[in-house]
């Protein structure tokens, strides 16, 4: 605001600061000095506004106009008399400040949703999801930022019962589909660090409130397309191994459903594995615990193949030679390998398994377990060791299988004798869960029941989600022949 003279003299006797006499057309002060008289106009005017005032005026006018030259149906669009001062005078900052709130809940549902996943993993990873949602991220595209609102919303929703939120949080997660169709349609973004993370958010809110059962299992196939386009390097190291730990069961699970491979069995992929599993053992985050857990995932990737091979073995007229990639005597001793395999990482974590009480002062314990929480040691190692007996289940009911067929078309009889007898020791269970399988051909067919085999297989106290089971189990805890026995 400028000050203004309250004198209505001339200028000139207003700046020598003498009386001004005010007669016109000259004053008397200037006609005895002989000077011209500048007359009693005024330079300035008072205004009681600032200049960005003046501007927000006219935009406001002109919105004023351009309301009223559209339909009444709407104007009530443009406008928002509710809005805080917050959303009228910088509405960037409550978009912000939303954000951040949302991805603290999404933090908040991770730990309650996965907490053995994320203790497992969080510590023995460069960044963790709960750092990659806290970080600040100036060009995050629409489908990540509505994939974090979509779970938080829905985790409000049902902590409160709150219906109205869960509604939101379905508009949100239709949002962010949306917004990732396109990024996954353009060439540029669909190799994209944030495209598979936002896929893999919109996969687990499926997994909470799913279209029906098993719906989820429908968008990993999405997620495999995304990861075979990026290929193992792009998981080798950062967050890019995250991502993949992070629904490298949902993978397989979604294999078995299908009734097909799982793209992690290829040679290519079997060989990264094996080299990030053995990367670890060099790391100061690494954790032998994990790293077997992570080698018996090799050995699990390659079962829902070992599952089709023998299926389109058996499913085949005596008279026509087999369709399989492998020979049956090959299969065999395939799956023979992987069993052997299988069994002395069981071995080894139900060591690990029954040593949970140990103190946390020995050093060799410590050395183990790694950066793993000592919480979820139990809960961790528990639905392992389940995955892997369950995976050798499968291996001894499918090696039967094909040693049968081998008896039935007479195959040398000392190759046969040589290969059976690397079997091993039986099963782990009494009663074979995969027993079913063979017995007709619908029995191939394999179904989803996120509680199937719970009461038998935990025998602790620390019993988690049934996400967090299927995480750590590798996919197989839940997985389960359609036709299943009264037993079970």
């Amino acid at each position: 605001m400028v000050g203004v003279p309250r004198s209505k003299g001339c200028q000139t006797c207003l700046q020598r600061r003498v009386k001004c006499d005010l007669t016109h057309p000259e004053c008397l002060q200037c006609s005895r000095r002989l000077m011209k008289c500048p007359g009693y106009e005024k330079r300035w005017k008072f205004y009681n506004q600032t200049s960005g005032s003046t501007e927000n005026k006219q935009r406001t006018r002109s919105k004023a106009q351009a309301r009223s030259a559209l339909p009444r149906s709407t104007q009530p669009a443009l406008s928002n008399n509710n809005d805080t001062i917050d959303e009228r005078v910088e509405p960037n900052l409550v978009v912000q400040a939303f954000d951040l709130q949302g991805k603290e809940t999404f933090c908040t549902f991770l730990l309650a949703s996965f907490p053995a996943q994320f203790a497992s993993c969080g510590g023995r990873v460069d960044v963790n999801w709960i750092d990659y949602a806290r970080q600040p991220v100036l060009d995050a595209p629409q489908a990540l930022t509505w994939a974090f609102r979509s779970i938080a919303t829905l985790h409000i929703g049902r902590t409160y019962h709150d219906l109205e939120k869960i509604t939101s949080s379905r508009h949100m997660y239709s949002r962010s589909l949306s917004y990732l169709s396109s990024l996954i349609a353009h060439p540029r973004y669909q190799r994209g660090a944030e495209t598979l993370a936002a896929a893999i958010l919109l996969n687990i809110y499926e997994m909470q409130d799913s279209i029906s059962p098993l719906s989820w299992l429908a968008h990993a196939q999405g997620l495999a397309t995304i990861i075979q386009l990026r290929g193992p390097e792009a998981h080798r190291i950062g967050f890019g191994t995250t991502l993949l730990k992070s629904c490298r069961s949902i993978l397989v699970a979604e294999a078995f459903i299908r009734g097909g491979r799982c793209f992690l069995d290829k040679p290519e992929w079997q060989a990264f594995l094996a080299e990030v599993a053995e990367s670890e053992t060099k790391s100061s985050k690494g954790s032998k615990l994990g790293i077997l857990v992570d080698r018996a995932f090799i050995e699990v990737s390659s079962c829902p193949r070992w599952l089709m091979e023998t299926r389109m073995l058996l499913e085949v007229p005596r008279d026509t030679a087999p369709s399989t990639s492998l020979p049956p005597l090959t299969l065999m001793q395939r799956m023979i390998q992987s069993k052997n395999k299988l069994s002395a990482i069981q071995q080894q974590l139900e060591i690990a398994l029954s040593r949970q009480g140990t103190p946390v002062s020995d050093t060799s314990w410590e050395d183990f377990i790694g950066p793993i929480a000592f919480n979820f040691i139990g809960a961790f190692a528990q639905s392992a060791v389940n995955g892997v007996r369950l995976a050798i289940a499968l291996l001894d009911h499918l090696i039967d299988l094909v040693r049968l067929h081998l008896l039935v078309y007479e195959q040398d009889s000392s190759d046969y004798a040589s290969s059976s007898s690397a079997t091993g020791s039986p099963g782990s269970f009494m009663l074979n869960p995969w027993s079913d399988l063979g017995s007709h051909s619908g029995s191939w067919q394999l179904d989803f029941d996120p509680d199937y085999g719970l009461a038998l297989f935990y025998m602790t106290r620390e019993t988690s989600g049934w996400m967090d089971r299927m995480m750590m189990s590798m996919g197989l805890l839940g997985v389960r022949p359609r036709r299943i026995a009264s037993a079970w």
